[in-house]
């Protein structure tokens, strides 16, 4: 037997009469017994949760054979959402419900971030040797192409090569001025044994002179790795500060650290004797005003401020204390001048 739901319009298969449950919508509906009463004479009970609805229950269905289907009713039903338990997708505040039908939407996600890893990161898969090789290269002769695609996120890897090239040159540079001093050394000897002076032992000073020698340059390798990651930050954060004077950091700092850190390691070039050390300088200069300008997408001319600004700021400040002691020195001269010239008459 077919019955329709006066609430839904729905039908659906029943084998009894009495009240029914539909079972698309849930509404309770009255299912008359045509031999024993009409619809007319029997009244729907209203069921405990129609009893808050507002205006009359409806009147029920009927078989479709034997009796029409009701009209809908007009009353405003709860939705399903609203049981004590909410579902999952409501609003924790409770301000508002969702229309029927309505999914969460997910979480964005962040694009990925644009750019592909330097050998260097990549230490794992092509080797600690060529992929150092092969960082340097590019940072070295190809700075624009390898700042405008280096991830800038990966400022550890930075910061570790321009360690590591830091400390080689360095230590290569102290053992050649070690092996330096040594030679001075024996020369010293030799003239002192040549030229006898009184209460004076040759041996012993050039012991002296050996030893404090080595001493240093063992002290000097200890601290290079930490002098050089204090320089890097230090030189990162100024940039920095310089760029975001002049709006020149969109990137933030993670990106200077990462141009400054890489850039760095052309002070690999200290290992070269004699005058390794002003080429590596000005290199580095050069390389980190194109890596900056490339990396936080800024230009060259606010890279240039932010690189070349310490270094102004530095020299401004080095020529007024040097000013200032020439000043300090001369009054003082003139002072005494003025004084030994009245006691002689002048």
């Amino acid at each position: 037997m077919l019955a329709r739901c006066a609430h839904c319009q729905r039908t659906f298969s029943t084998e009894r009469y009495g009240v029914q449950t539909c079972p698309h919508c849930g509404w309770e509906l009255l299912l008359p017994d045509p031999s024993a009463t009409t619809p007319q004479d029997v009244a729907p009970q209203p069921s405990p949760a129609q009893e808050g609805a507002p205006g009359p229950a409806p009147t029920g269905g009927a078989s479709e054979s034997a009796h029409p289907a009701a009209p809908p009713h007009a009353a405003a039903t709860p939705p399903p959402w609203s049981s004590p338990t909410p579902p999952p997708w409501t609003d924790p505040r409770g301000s508002w419900p969702p229309p029927p039908g309505w999914t969460p939407m997910p979480a964005p996600v962040p694009p990925p971030e644009q750019g592909e890893s330097a050998p260097f990161a990549q230490r794992r898969r092509l080797g600690l040797f060529a992929a150092y090789s092969q960082t340097w290269r590019l940072v070295a002769f190809e700075p624009t192409r390898f700042f405008r695609a280096v991830k800038t996120s990966e400022s550890g890897s930075a910061l570790l090569f321009g360690i590591v090239s830091f400390t080689l040159g360095t230590w290569v540079s102290l053992l050649f001025g070690w092996m330096a001093g040594r030679a001075g050394t024996s020369a010293m000897q030799r003239l002192l044994e040549r030229l006898p002076m009184q209460n004076v032992d040759p041996s012993l000073v050039a012991h002296m002179m050996e030893r404090a020698t080595l001493g240093g340059v063992i002290g000097q390798a200890l601290i290079t790795p930490l002098a050089g990651l204090v320089a890097i930050y230090l030189l990162a954060a100024v940039a920095h500060v310089l760029l975001l004077a002049v709006r020149g950091a969109p990137r933030g700092f993670t990106t200077t650290l990462t141009a400054v850190s890489y850039a760095y390691g052309l002070f690999l070039l200290e290992a070269l004797p004699m005058c390794g050390g002003l080429v590596a300088v000005f290199w580095f200069l050069v390389v980190a005003i194109t890596g900056l300008g490339e990396a936080q997408r800024c230009g060259s001319g606010k890279a240039a401020f932010a690189v070349m600004g310490p270094a102004l700021i530095a020299c401004l400040l080095m020529c007024a204390c040097t000013g200032w002691a020439v000043f300090a020195a001369k009054i003082p001269g003139a002072i005494d001048f003025g004084k030994s010239g009245e006691g002689t008459g002048l």
